[in-house]
């Protein structure tokens, strides 16, 4: 058949040409509030969230040998969650928040889960996103706060 194993193709995210520039302008933007706008500094929160897949596709297939665009089936249906970690500026570390996909109580970890119990004990929010999709909303941003 001259086929060969191969990596499927996709476009990576473009990062902007000026995005120094408008890195800069959000710095002074964000010092600017802070400091009118007197907001204490347990208040002022960076948080950051990561993709955790549930199984880790390869990305890999077989096709015929020299193939430029090489498609699969089932690479835009991840099994994922979303977890959010936050610290405010005053050195206090926010609980984690792992956010699932979908609308109910049942899309999130069931109580009898293993270890379900101590991520409770240590303070983790288990969230559902209330949409088709696991990322952070601004629902679940209120929530974590």
């Amino acid at each position: 058949l001259h086929w060969s194993k191969r990596h499927t193709t996709w476009t990576a995210q473009k990062t902007p040409t000026n995005w120094e520039d408008l890195c800069e302008q959000a710095s002074l933007r964000l010092a600017y509030t802070i400091k009118e706008e007197d907001i204490p500094s347990a208040l002022y929160v960076n948080s950051d969230q990561t993709q955790v897949v549930y199984a880790q596709d390869s990305k890999l297939t077989w096709a015929k040998t020299g193939a430029k665009q090489v498609s699969t089936v089932g690479n835009d249906k991840k099994q994922a969650f979303t977890v959010m970690v936050s610290i405010a500026n005053d050195g206090t570390m926010l609980p984690l928040q792992a956010i699932y996909q979908g609308y109910l109580k049942v899309s999130r970890p069931s109580p009898s889960a293993p270890n379900y119990e101590n991520c409770m004990n240590t303070g983790f929010h288990f969230e559902y996103s209330n949409t088709k999709t696991y990322w952070s909303t601004h629902g679940t941003m209120h929530s974590i706060l």
